[in-house]
């Protein structure tokens, strides 16, 4: 009897071990593959084998038929891109036109020289050499501003916070920095150089500007950074023999500085990181408005000279890692940045390319292109030319 027993226990635990896993045990498997697998194109979505695998690969025709908007060549305008909508700005104020050209709002203003900012939620308006800011947001003017003095340049953020740059008579030029509200919070003034450039970290607390020297008979860059709780700025630099021309704030509060013949990363402390020679290459364009990558159009000699020189484009993370490069037949004029996607010029040719610098679209344009810029949705491409505007939108297989 009791062989019996052992016998039917030992049949029962065979069974048992004869199993297949449950519905929840399978599922759960199936979900961490998903996980695991989205993981791993995630991390490699710039190889061409994965774009082609997304559908990112954009063949031939890579445009659908452009949108076109006819503009009045006798009127100068400036062009953004702004939620969705193209903005239109010349000395009689702003508008707003969706892509089929029709007028969404507009803001009436008298300006001699406009100058327009846009990040996702502001539109920034100066009057260049005039007296007065303004800065829009939900289709109306929520801060408005008048100096004392002619304005130089404005830069503002992504949460609102801005700064003015003034002239001012026995100094170079002042800086007076407001938060969203318009609520003044910090002024500065430069006894010794000329203003070039300024940003303002994302959360309010620190500033950075960009300064030149010609003094000694060279040009020399500095860059002075500020807390803005502090009258005095805690760090400042000189780069000599370098023109710096911009400088940018990301969300650790590191910075960028691109000057005439380096790129330069610098700590939250002011403490320079590392640089990136241009090697003897003039820059063409240049663009550090992503989060993540900055990318750089440099001309290559030829024939020892840089007249009808071949281009490069150079794509590099925050930390200054080289990324990708793109080679270039001629001269790029203009560059835009969304994420992770790149528009550049070739002559008529408006292009696409990845970080990793694969091409993924390309069309070639009838007119002489004068500026292109991405919309936020990654679609769609504005194109500016003399007398319209081309909205280009990609189509994948």
């Amino acid at each position: 009897m009791k062989t019996q027993e052992v016998i039917n226990i030992h049949n029962s635990a065979n069974k048992q071990a004869g199993k297949k896993p449950s519905i929840a045990v399978r599922v759960f498997l199936v979900i961490l593959i998903v996980i695991i697998g989205g993981y791993f194109i995630y991390l490699n979505r710039y190889h061409p084998a994965i774009d082609n695998l997304l559908g990112g690969k954009l063949k031939g025709s890579a445009f659908r038929k452009p949108s076109t908007l006819s503009l009045d060549s006798s009127s100068e305008y400036q062009f953004k891109v702004y939620k969705d909508n193209i903005i239109f700005s010349n000395k009689d104020g702003i508008k707003a036109v969706n892509k089929k050209g029709e007028e969404e709002w507009s803001i009436a203003m008298t300006l001699t020289n406009p100058y327009i900012l846009t990040t996702n939620k502001y539109i920034l308006v100066a009057d260049k050499g005039g007296r007065e800011v303004n800065v829009v947001t939900n289709y109306s003017v929520v801060c408005s501003k008048r100096t004392e003095e002619p304005i130089i340049m404005a830069k503002i953020n992504e949460s609102g916070y801005f700064a003015v740059v003034t002239e001012e008579k026995g100094y170079k030029g002042k800086i007076t920095v407001f938060n969203p509200n318009g609520q003044e919070l910090y002024k500065w003034h430069s006894v010794e150089n000329y203003i070039i450039d300024l940003d303002i970290s994302l959360d309010g607390k620190r500033m950075a500007v960009c300064t030149v020297d010609t003094s000694k008979g060279k040009v020399s860059g500095g860059v002075v950074f500020f807390n803005l709780n502090e009258e005095k700025p805690y760090a400042g630099i000189v780069i000599n023999d370098t023109l710096i021309s911009n400088i940018r704030f990301y969300k650790d509060n590191s910075l960028i500085v691109i000057g005439d013949n380096q790129m330069v990363g610098f700590s939250p402390q002011g403490i320079q990181k590392w640089n990136i020679s241009y090697n003897d290459r003039s820059l063409q364009a240049f663009n550090i408005d992503s989060n993540d990558i900055i990318v750089l159009a440099l001309s290559e000699r030829k024939g020892g000279n840089f007249i009808n020189s071949d281009s490069v484009i150079e794509i590099f993370n925050r930390d200054g890692q080289k990324q990708g490069t793109y080679k270039v037949d001629g001269e790029i004029k203009f560059l835009d940045v969304e994420d992770d996607l790149i528009a550049l010029n070739k002559k008529r040719d408006v292009c696409v390319i990845t970080p990793k610098g694969v091409e993924i679209a390309k069309a070639t344009s009838s007119k002489d292109i004068k500026d292109i810029v991405l919309f936020g949705n990654k679609r769609e491409i504005l194109m500016v030319s003399r007398n319209a505007l081309d909205v280009l939108e990609l189509k994948r297989y």
